[in-house]
């Protein structure tokens, strides 16, 4: 299978090392304006480097292609990708705007796109056991908690509030997907942030911190908390700053880290740890390459629809802080 990458960030890294441990992923062009790192991603692979997408998408003949770009740099993209590839992998999120999201959406559709977003932590063992504890009838989820308070990326678009769309849009995204994946949709939030703490950082334009509340279709509730300081200092059972407890009549599952490592409450000394995963990018382009090779999406987890689910929950987050002074508003794809 013949593979192309458009961006050369950490991420794409991640991505890259995955990929050179699955059989048959050949990875054979790489696109990004910076030629230097694009031609050191690019060595392992003996891969071409491109400067930019369109160019790499009419001189390769592609199977499938990763996405792993800022929120603002998609949409006529997604549309290109679309008219020359079978499947496509969007680094979450998959846009900092709804507009775009839908537009993106009908271009796959038409097409017959298989595609697959990036929110890895859906196939880790723990969020899987939250999924599937949380789906047996009686046991339905009722509250979730979750907070993710770290330094702030280095990249100065992420710092750019009209390129990342802050942190809840852009890190604590993953959050609010465990949520929805394990609890179901949310209808609903309202959100308060706070700005003017981070003054001796430049160009710096997104929230220094949120909090957000959220009522779900089923009734269950959420609240998140959310803020990018430059300190560390987080002790290890707060998962470096990141963490996720969610509840149910029987359970209580805990995730902590960036790796969300999991346990499972049942009482009071009722505790049993998950596996953690070693490569849940293997895990993740696997399964998203095998779709593509068979013409059967129904392994993949995460959906362009369930991106935009998700997008839209942030989006309306930062609606509600920024634009309603705190006041609910309804999550609407």
């Amino acid at each position: 299978m013949k593979i192309g990458i458009i961006g050369t960030g950490w991420v794409a890294g991640l991505h890259l090392d995955a990929l050179k441990q699955i059989e048959n992923a050949h990875v054979v062009a790489i696109a990004g304006r910076n030629e230097a790192r694009a031609h050191e991603l690019a060595q392992p692979f003996g891969a071409k480097t491109y400067t930019t997408p369109l160019a790499m998408l009419q001189s390769e003949s592609l199977d499938a292609v990763f996405i792993l770009l800022p929120p603002h740099m998609h949409g006529d993209l997604e549309r290109a990708c679309s008219e020359h590839v079978k499947g496509v992998l969007i680094e979450k999120p998959i846009s900092q705007s709804l507009d775009t999201a839908r537009s993106v959406s009908e271009y796959f559709k038409n097409a017959g796109t298989i595609v697959s977003v990036g929110y890895m932590n859906r196939y880790r063992q723990s969020v899987q056991t939250a999924h599937s504890l949380f789906s047996q009838p009686g046991n339905e989820g009722i509250l979730a908690h979750g907070w993710w308070t770290t330094q702030m990326p280095p990249p100065l678009w992420w710092r750019t509030f009209d390129h990342s769309g802050g942190q809840f849009v852009e890190q604590c995204t993953h959050l609010v997907d465990i949520c929805r994946y394990a609890m179901g949709d949310i209808e609903e939030v309202s959100a308060y942030s706070t700005r003017g703490y981070m003054s001796d950082t430049p160009d710096y334009s997104v929230d220094d911190a949120m909090v957000v509340n959220a009522r779900f279709a089923s009734g269950a509730l959420a609240t998140f908390s959310t803020g990018c300081f430059p300190l560390g200092g987080h002790p290890e059972s707060a998962g470096g700053g990141i963490g996720l407890s969610l509840s149910s009549r029987a359970n209580r599952v805990t995730l902590t880290g960036w790796g969300f490592e999991g346990a499972v409450h049942s009482g009071d000394e009722d505790r049993r740890s998950i596996p953690v995963d070693d490569n849940i990018f293997y895990v993740q382009n696997k399964t998203f390459l095998d779709a593509v090779a068979s013409g059967n999406d129904s392994g993949i987890l995460s959906s362009y629809e369930d991106g935009m689910k998700t997008l839209a929950t942030t989006l309306a987050a930062n609606e509600s802080a920024r634009d309603r002074n705190g006041a609910p508003v309804a999550v609407a794809v």
